[in-house]
């Protein structure tokens, strides 16, 4: 059926960025510090994502290292010294985390943001409030883009609903940070939906179209994580290190002890909610009782890994919280230190992968690997490739002090001019998208999309024909690593 809406007119913006989460926040207060006039469209009431109410943490921060000696000496230890030669990541985002890990709301490791970095989730978000209300930022919340208006293959603006019904929002530059490119689609950007057919056929996922399994990472308390350290050390086969933070069990009591990020996990073996070994991934908090634990994932196979799909999205919702509260309960029964814990926040199913834009230019998993730097690299990373399947070849590549690179052209759509994609759904192959998708990088994409954002605006220009490097120079001048 055929529906006649009619929008009211909600007023005209130089930025408009759709969606308020990790990328979103970054890059309208990006645009506002520039000098534009911002407004951010958030369809809850809760601005962060998957750094605040997502309870993903932000990571990450630093070069990656396989070797944990190697790691500690050379990559976190020097956080405490040097900082800035192992960070991958600073400007906005550093600014942001730098302010909580100083008033203790955050954990980090030596002062700094490094592998991790876990916060209390209120404090997160008021922090990202008021540095929008700093900047000037305007903020919508309750409110979802449902269409967008253009003028041949220039985007003019977006049509909003919420308790107003339909607006219509005039913007001079419109930047999608919806996580999944809402609103590339609906100006009709090419995209591709999970894996393509070459990545499946190369070994990067089991079928075309699949997409990574949701996951939640949920909260709990009354961990007594001196009983937990202890049962530890007395069965070092139960410790796992984690494949990213690459801590040592001594590391990994030493940070805590000191009140610092650390980050583990323990193998449940015969304990295991689903069949197999299962290791259940632990991250400390501020407060000394309190953990984030990883979830039992789902949503694998053709029927119902689509996370572009209400129902399947909202089955899986409830299949997360179901398999978190009987991990809880297996830990309970038999991990000392578990024995009195309680779940406290379980979030929204978390949506791992679902678009990828095709845009001005393609990010490889072989750019990625061998770290190639680009003359329009905007943005840094250090995490490894965080998908599944990965050839051999891939996951088991040499990554001591490593950092890759993310150009600009990766966040401009192919066919539709006045429109840039921050975040998730870049302009990358799935490969590629493993270690571009993290939390820290989908900061620094943000502020580089808003400050990209703010130059068209002020040159009247696109943000597919501002000067590049004037880009860099000015991301370099706000103290970010490009």
């Amino acid at each position: 059926m055929k529906y006649q809406i009619e929008a009211k007119p909600y007023g005209s913006y130089d930025v408009v960025v759709c969606g308020g989460g990790t990328a979103g926040c970054f890059a309208a207060i990006a645009a506002a510090r520039e000098g534009a006039k911002t407004l951010l469209i958030e369809r809850s009431f809760t601005v962060g994502g998957m750094l605040t109410v997502g309870e993903a943490g932000i990571t990450k921060f630093s070069e990656h290292c396989r070797d944990v000696d190697v790691y500690k000496n050379e990559v976190l230890d020097e956080l405490a010294k040097a900082p800035a030669k192992v960070q991958v990541v600073r400007g906005l985002a550093h600014e942001y985390v730098k302010r909580m890990i100083d008033g203790g709301t955050a954990l980090g490791t030596h002062g700094e943001p490094g592998s991790y970095v876990f916060t209390d989730k209120a404090e997160a978000q008021w922090g990202l409030m008021q540095m929008l209300k700093e900047a000037g930022v305007e903020v919508l919340y309750d409110t979802r883009a449902v269409l967008v208006n253009k003028k041949e293959d220039t985007v003019t603006g977006v049509v909003v609903c919420n308790k107003e019904g339909f607006c219509e929002i005039g913007a001079r530059v419109v930047i999608d940070a919806t996580g999944d490119a809402d609103v590339a689609a609906l100006a009709g950007v090419p995209f591709y939906a999970g894996a393509t057919e070459e990545e499946a056929s190369a070994g990067f996922a089991a079928f075309a179209g699949e997409m990574q399994h949701f996951g939640t990472m949920y909260r709990v308390r009354n961990l007594d994580f001196a009983r937990l350290f202890d049962y530890l050390k007395k069965n070092p086969d139960r410790f796992v290190e984690h494949e990213f933070g690459v801590m040592s069990l001594e590391n990994v009591i030493e940070s805590y002890n000191r009140g610092e990020m650390c980050v583990f996990r323990i193998d449940l073996k015969d304990w295991s909610p689903v069949r197999g070994s299962y290791h259940v991934q632990v991250y400390n908090l501020p407060e000394k009782d309190e953990a984030i634990l990883l979830g039992p994932g789902c949503g694998t196979g053709k029927d119902n890994s689509n996370g572009l799909d209400a129902r399947i999205l909202s089955n899986a919702q409830y299949t997360l919280q179901k398999g978190a509260y009987r991990l809880t309960e297996v830990l309970r029964e038999c991990v000392p230190g578990f024995e009195t814990v309680r779940v406290t926040y379980i979030p929204d199913v978390g949506v791992r992968e679902t678009r990828h834009i095709a845009g001005e230019y393609r990010l490889t998993v072989i750019d990625v690997l061998s770290g190639k730097d680009f003359e329009d690299s905007i943005a840094c990373g250090g995490h490894p490739i965080d998908i599944h399947p990965l050839p051999k070849e891939v996951e088991h590549v040499d990554l001591n002090h490593w950092r890759f690179h993310i150009p600009y052209r990766v966040m401009l759509p192919l066919n539709v001019e006045n429109l840039l994609v921050a975040g998730r759904p870049i302009s990358a192959e799935r490969g590629a998208s493993g270690a571009t998708r993290p939390t820290a990088q989908c900061m620094a994409l943000g502020e580089a999309a808003g400050v990209a954002a703010a130059m068209a605006v002020k040159e009247n220009k696109t943000p597919k024909t501002i000067d590049m490097q004037e880009l860099r120079a000015r991301l370099v001048e706000n103290g970010a690593i490009v």
